[in-house]
């Protein structure tokens, strides 16, 4: 079991964090928000599917992760990086009330001598069933120079790796043979198990997004000698 104050982030961690101050760049956040994303909580495990980083990068490389090889330690860096984002796709008061929650049927369990009857968390597949894979390529993405920022990429960006991949797969021979269809001519439901679609990527999302922020630049107003120039023209 991992105690949540020590899953933190990979001491290579380079991520955008965004921080968001007033007018005069200062930055107002109470003392417990300078956590976020940066470290787990008691509980996480209970809202999000969780799996130790070494888990994952066997279910990526099918073999454990060489110490003196810089490509396995970036992996190991971002795995820590997705896993993280993951778990903050859920606000500390769902985990501290579904934390709770387990406590109190715990004991209640306890009074009858009744086994706990939770479903088992584990083991998983050693396969990437949850999109893993297309999270680590989201993440490497973004520490590529971005039209707004020479550091990162904007989420906006990124998150176009998601919908190629969900196109490459449906092409796919998997996911032409498994995809399910629900309705008539207008209204369709798909059945599928497109990995991106899994409820930990949706977690991720969610996750990487808050931290990341979304930076909208909007277009500038036609000045009025420009639009005159350009009703000239017409």
């Amino acid at each position: 079991m991992w105690h949540g104050r020590c899953y933190i982030p990979h001491p290579d961690d380079k991520f955008f964090y965004h921080v968001v101050t007033d007018d005069g760049g200062f930055d107002w956040r109470p003392r417990e928000a300078h956590s976020r994303y940066k470290v787990a909580r008691d509980g996480d495990h209970l809202v999000t599917t969780f799996q130790c980083d070494l888990c994952c990068f066997r279910n990526l490389q099918h073999r454990d992760p060489l110490p003196d090889l810089p490509k396995d330690n970036l992996l190991l860096c971002v795995i820590r990086r997705a896993q993280l984002d993951a778990l903050w796709g859920r606000e500390p008061q769902t985990v501290e009330s579904t934390l709770r929650a387990a406590h109190s049927m715990m004991s209640q369990w306890q009074k009858v001598d009744l086994p706990p009857q939770f479903p088992p968390l584990g083991p998983f597949p050693v396969c990437d069933s949850l999109g893993l894979g297309v999270a680590v390529a989201m993440l490497l993405k973004s520490l590529e120079p971005g039209r707004y920022s020479p550091k990162y990429q904007q989420f906006e960006t990124v998150r176009k790796l998601r919908a190629g991949f969900s196109n490459l797969y449906m092409a796919s021979s998997e996911g032409a043979s498994c995809l399910r269809t629900i309705g008539g001519d207008k209204a369709k439901h798909q059945l599928t198990y497109l990995p991106t679609q899994s409820q930990w990527f949706e977690r991720f999302s969610q996750g990487c997004v808050r931290r990341m922020g979304q930076e909208v630049r909007q277009d500038w107003a036609i000045p009025l000698p420009v639009l005159h120039g350009l009703m000239d023209l017409l």
